[in-house]
């Protein structure tokens, strides 16, 4: 059961599911493989190179005739049969079949407490994309599986460990992690019920504060409260960041250079040469930590007790990679004020240009980001021992959030929460 042959023609049905497209590539070539449980039903991981990506697929096998429990919009979760020990088998893609994803749950998570109650109860796909497949277990936990694997640790389930292990807790708590020779296969976290998203939450402010025409400050879903917290729990995150993988020496005047023509990009204007051409001649060389990494609205959730880091992902990799990077903490800070900034676009966009209010809809959402901005950023840096993380002279500090941000805008809007 443990032969590499049979699993290759699966792989191939598996990356078609995965991706929508007729394989095209060359034949995969199984790496590894785990009897996860034996018998029927039983799991199988298997990990192989495809196409020059180390993929992760987790096959149910089932007995024919058995009914399937579909999850996920997957019309047909079934790859094909193997025949073993116990004889013919459907298999299954595991992480679409809420029997077989149970097995697994119970697998990865063993027998303790939550883990094992949600193991019997709803599931329900999360997300399902080329970066995790997540999935809810009975609004208890989250089970997220990584079906592409770096030859090492995964940036994200190191990013949520190395923040666990340093006292950080605005973050669904780790209830297990998957691994398997060095590599991070998924984890398992606590479903924390009732979170509302960052974005959701922005986009209902500027709606309620559009619709009464008032000023931010007496609009009856002011965000300030919320800016100022968030901006405190981004300041903890980065704080556990630096106990936990340390930091290193960085250079303005190479940030200046690497991202300067985007910037420039973005806002071609003599105040964006003057921000640039200030921090050239500055001379400084603040610490770079691991960042977060592309940290808008969308990544984090406000809960009764809170804000929480609610997606790890990049990690703090560069987009593509696996490898994790290190960057001044404000760019974090500047993916912040850049999702501001777009969700006061986009409800103000809402309105439509015939809307009789466009103008004063514009000024207003103008506004509540200029409110929302200043209080996310003054909560960070009045937050108890981030002296050390960012200059001292506030000055640069605001050219230095220009840059970053300027350089997220340049990068496109790929990556920007949904409405």
């Amino acid at each position: 059961m443990t032969s590499a042959q049979p699993f290759r023609r699966l792989l191939d049905r598996w990356r078609e599911q995965r991706t929508g497209q007729p394989v095209a590539g060359g034949e995969p070539d199984v790496v590894d493989v785990e009897v996860i449980r034996s018998g029927r039903p039983g799991l199988v991981d298997v990990v192989a190179e495809i196409d020059g990506r180390l993929a992760h697929a987790v096959f149910g096998i089932r007995r024919p005739g058995d009914q399937l429990r579909v999850l996920g919009s997957v019309e047909e979760p079934t790859l094909g049969t193997i025949e073993d020990g116990d004889g013919v088998g459907l298999v299954v893609d595991a992480l679409h079949d809420a029997d077989a994803a149970r097995l697994l749950l119970d697998a990865v998570a063993g027998t303790s407490g939550k883990a094992s109650a949600a193991g019997r109860g709803v599931v329900s796909v999360l997300r399902d994309d080329d970066d995790a497949t997540a999935l809810g277990f009975d609004h208890r936990v989250v089970l997220t599986v990584y079906p592409w694997l770096s030859h090492g640790p995964h940036p994200g389930a190191a990013l949520l460990a190395g923040l666990d292990e340093a006292g950080f807790n605005h973050l669904p708590a780790p209830v297990a992690f998957w691994r398997r020779a060095g590599r991070d296969l998924g984890i398992v976290q606590e479903l924390i019920a009732g979170a509302s998203s960052g974005w959701a939450l922005a986009i209902g402010s500027l709606r309620d504060l559009l619709a009464a025409g008032v000023s931010p400050d007496v609009a009856g879903g002011d965000f300030a409260s919320e800016a100022l917290a968030l901006g405190t729990m981004t300041a903890r995150m980065h704080m556990a960041l630096d106990r936990a993988f340390g930091r290193r020496p960085g250079d303005v005047g190479a940030w200046v250079e690497a991202l300067g023509a985007d910037a420039m990009a973005a806002d071609p204007g003599a105040p964006t040469a003057q921000v640039l051409e200030n921090l050239a001649r500055s001379g400084l060389h603040p610490p770079t930590i691991r960042t977060h990494g592309d940290f808008h609205l969308g990544r984090v959730a406000r809960t009764d007790h809170g804000w929480i880091v609610a997606d790890s992902m990049p990690g703090g990799a560069v987009p593509g990679s696996h490898e994790p990077r290190y960057r001044s903490p404000l760019a974090d800070v500047a993916d912040l004020t850049w999702s501001l900034h777009r969700a006061a676009e986009v409800a103000a966009d809402e309105q439509g240009p015939a809307a009789p209010l466009t103008g004063r809809a514009r000024e207003l959402a103008a506004a509540w980001e200029a409110r929302n901005r200043q209080a996310l950023v003054a909560a960070y840096l009045a937050t108890p021992g981030m002296g050390g993380l960012v200059p001292a002279d506030r000055r640069v500090v605001r050219w230095l959030i220009r840059l970053f941000e300027l350089a997220r805008s340049a990068r496109g809007r790929r990556d920007e929460p949904a409405p």
